[in-house]
């Protein structure tokens, strides 16, 4: 049965005629994630009450009360219904990751971008994830290949979570996990790839991630959230910047999904050699 026709279903005659329910929800662990429009606010603890009934994996229920914010891309969520105990873990391909999703961004949309990822990387191969959270990439890579992986997030809360999944994960001689902002703690001439994993003005970063790239060259995975028709001025500008580092580049497009009206969530693939 679909949510939406079960919510009706579920709340008839406890809501007003009419009144647009929402049509799903996300699940991390055992969290439900709903988002509510402002005329559905009011009605949240009963859209909570009902959504527990409506999956068994669920047993709580928050509604997002404000946009994601700051360089530490913190969520704003409210339980309305359920545990008020939001910390869980949630198994994806394999992988184990512990945290708690009303505090800390963990976007079940991208998991096919994550597994993606990892049948990328070649044997033997140094991994940098610039923007870890709690591990989302770099344990599906260091869980699916050889590589070595350096895992670096500047959030404290978010890089607690992801030293007790490379613990979880049995990862601890593959994945080496750094405190700090990408830009002053990232490793020099090191890495064949780099991963970064952050939608929003993710091109200042770029120089960062090149000089993190092996001298001769290799991978970087810059996502952004980006307007479709600047796509091509993005392209221009990624170009400059390798220029300006010392790399030709080959760059290629990837769409991960829709990510509000007129913008997408892309990955610039971005292939750099040596100039």
């Amino acid at each position: 049965m679909r949510y939406r026709y079960f919510l009706r279903t579920k709340l008839k005659n406890q809501l007003p005629d009419g009144i647009m329910l929402p049509s799903g929800f996300h699940v991390v662990g055992h969290v439900a994630l709903v988002h509510l429009n402002s005329s559905l606010q009011e009605y949240s603890s009963l859209i909570g009450e009902a959504t527990l009934t409506f999956d068994a994996r669920i047993k709580s229920v928050a509604v997002r009360i404000g946009p994601t914010s700051g360089e530490i891309r913190r969520p704003f969520y409210e339980v309305v219904a359920g545990d008020c105990n939001t910390v869980t873990t949630h198994i994806e391909n394999g992988v184990h990751f512990k945290l708690d999703p009303i505090r800390i961004t963990f976007s079940g949309g991208n998991k096919r971008a994550r597994i993606d990822i990892a049948n990328r990387v070649e044997a033997g191969e140094k991994v940098v994830d610039m923007f870890s959270c709690v591990g989302q990439f770099a344990l599906q890579i260091a869980k699916s290949t050889d590589a070595l992986v350096t895992a670096i997030e500047i959030n404290p809360e978010a890089y607690q979570f992801l030293l007790e999944n490379i613990q979880i994960n049995d990862l601890d001689n593959r994945v080496t996990a750094i405190l700090g902002d990408c830009r002053d703690v990232h490793p020099v001439n090191y890495a064949n790839r780099v991963i970064m994993g952050y939608l929003h003005n993710t091109e200042l970063y770029l120089p960062y991630a090149l000089d993190t790239l092996m001298q001769d060259g290799g991978v970087i995975h810059m996502h952004m959230a980006i307007q479709k028709n600047i796509l091509k001025k993005s392209i221009t500008e990624i170009r400059e910047i390798c220029n300006r580092k010392g790399f030709d580049s080959q760059i290629q497009i990837r769409k991960i999904k829709n990510y509000s009206p007129g913008v997408d969530h892309v990955v610039f693939d971005i292939g750099v050699v040596q100039a």
